[in-house]
């Protein structure tokens, strides 16, 4: 019997990671899955997203969404999905052309964070985007150091695995330290391409 800290759902494993706080634009194949998509929307269900390891199994770490809009492609169905909640998948099972699993919140570690890792994750995010952001549109970052490290991971310019390892960090601390390492890298790329 699943304690009470447990809860079953149905688990959509995606090419891409899906961020708690972060409104996210996922591909699902194959469109046999539409239908279950389908029915959570018209119940207001969540549903659970896992990025798709090399081995074609799901991430341990996902993340509990929200489906605001669906669109059918010709190939697949496009979700924008709001994520809620980080999430460990303890088991999961096959069941028709969808999976369901047993799964276990994640929650944020507390921990006491240094105002000035705050600040310099801020202005490199800040710095990064300017940069990068090609439309110019300027970005309202967020104030939070949860929602600022999830805000990083899914707008910096990183591949599904780097945003998987940052998804998987238990604190906020942790990760706005990891992803002001991965932006120093990268605006230091940019710079050096600049000026070259």
């Amino acid at each position: 019997m699943p304690s009470r800290e447990t809860f079953s759902m149905s688990l959509i494993v995606v090419p891409q990671v899906v961020f708690p706080g972060i409104i996210s634009s996922v591909w699902v194949r194959p469109k046999a899955l539409g239908s279950l998509i389908r029915l959570a929307v018209s119940q207001d269900h969540s549903l659970v997203f896992a990025l798709e390891r090399a081995d074609r199994e799901p991430a341990t770490v996902a993340t509990v969404g929200r489906v605001l809009e669906m669109i059918e492609q010709a190939e697949a169905w496009q979700l924008e999905v709001a994520g809620i909640q980080r999430t460990h998948i303890l088991s999961y099972r096959h069941q028709g052309s969808a999976m369901v699993g047993q799964f276990r919140y994640a929650n944020e570690a507390e921990e006491s964070i240094p105002p000035l890792l705050l600040e310099e994750a801020w202005a490199l995010a800040s710095e990064l985007w300017a940069t990068v952001n090609e439309s110019g549109s300027r970005v309202i970052l967020p104030q939070s150091a949860p929602l600022l490290s999830y805000w990083i991971a899914a707008h910096i310019p990183l591949n599904a695995a780097t945003q998987q390892e940052l998804l998987e960090i238990p604190t906020s601390r942790g990760r706005l330290a990891k992803e002001i390492s991965l932006m120093r890298t990268l605006l230091d790329g940019l710079r050096t391409e600049h000026s070259g």
